[in-house]
């Protein structure tokens, strides 16, 4: 053990007071102020030790038989569809007079929205920007964010993430939500298949996903407050947040501006229809008691219709 002791090379400082990784030329400068008690200097571990590996956290394996599953309910849910719910954007605004979707909303790969684009100007909401609410018989409309025609917001954030939710619309449909199932972060998910569950007392719905990518945060206040999808579904009540892997050709097939506001209005006059349908005392939608829908003869048939859900009654 003494020989050992004796044959080990000492460090020994080449300038006086200086850290010996500054000799060594590892760092740039740094002064001793343990007296060359290399044991006890945190950063001389540190650097012996090298850098510290984190294990990377496991993220549930895709299941791509039950994506397609998924993916593939929602094409049953579009061709079951009405008329009334497959009006084409350029229907919404006023530029033809009739058209109607045939491929589940897909703008983007639609030849006659290419056209469409190559000759009409952009237009937005007069007066409604990032933030601004507008009523609409009653219920909230929110500017700057895309719409899914299943009743789902997207607003597009920093560095090109984008944040999902339900709207005033979809989730005055479903009443009070008692319970939320949203994906975990770092799950990858697909336009059109479903990625979260919301829960009433009655039942519940899977809702399909507008944008494709990896999750990169849920809200958590959600687990605890499932509530806040009633109260603030454009602030609080956020469902999840993804970094996309297609945005500009998947929100070339979302709802914004002019068109959304549109459509808005007229999926409000189509639940009025619905409705009234099954009680013709009912005349506005906001006067219809929390969750009513799940009590009508249809509820199933009408929620998938409404809000492109599958739709699960309670146990």
């Amino acid at each position: 053990m003494s020989e050992k002791k004796t044959n080990e090379k000492k460090l020994e400082p080449m300038s006086s007071g200086q850290c010996i990784w500054v000799d060594a030329g590892v760092i740039s400068y740094r002064l001793c102020t343990l007296n060359y008690d290399c044991e006890h200097c945190s950063l001389h571990q540190a650097l012996i030790d090298g850098p510290v590996q984190v294990p990377t956290p496991s993220v549930p394996a895709l299941n791509y038989k039950e994506t397609e599953e998924r993916r593939a309910e929602f094409d049953r849910l579009f061709h079951k569809l009405p008329a009334a719910a497959r009006k084409c954007r350029y229907m919404l605004t006023g530029d033809v007079s009739y058209k109607l979707c045939v491929d589940q909303f897909k703008c983007a790969s639609c030849s006659f929205g290419q056209m469409m684009e190559d000759t009409l100007a952009d237009e937005d909401v007069p007066g409604l920007g990032e933030g601004d609410v507008l009523t609409i018989a009653g219920l909230r409309f929110a500017g700057g964010v895309h719409y899914h025609r299943g009743h789902l917001w997207v607003r597009v954030e920093r560095a090109g993430n984008v944040c999902v939710g339900l709207d005033d619309y979809g989730q005055q449909l479903l009443g009070r939500i008692v319970n939320v199932h949203l994906p975990v972060a770092g799950r990858p998910i697909f336009e059109g298949a479903s990625a979260c569950d919301l829960r009433t007392e009655q039942g519940g719905i899977e809702i399909p996903t507008p944008i494709s990518g990896q999750v990169i945060a849920r809200n958590t206040r959600l687990l605890e407050q499932p509530g806040l999808v009633n109260e603030s579904p454009y602030t609080g009540g956020w469902l999840y947040r993804v970094r996309p892997s297609n945005l500009q050709f998947e929100l070339a097939s979302l709802l914004y501006g002019m068109e959304a506001k549109r459509w808005f209005e007229l999926e409000i006059e189509r639940a009025k229809e619905r409705l009234q349908q099954t009680d013709r005392n009912q005349a506005n939608l906001t006067t219809i008691e929390k969750g009513a829908i799940w009590r009508t003869n249809h509820d199933s048939e009408m929620v998938s219709e409404l809000l492109l859900a599958t739709s699960k009654k309670a146990a």
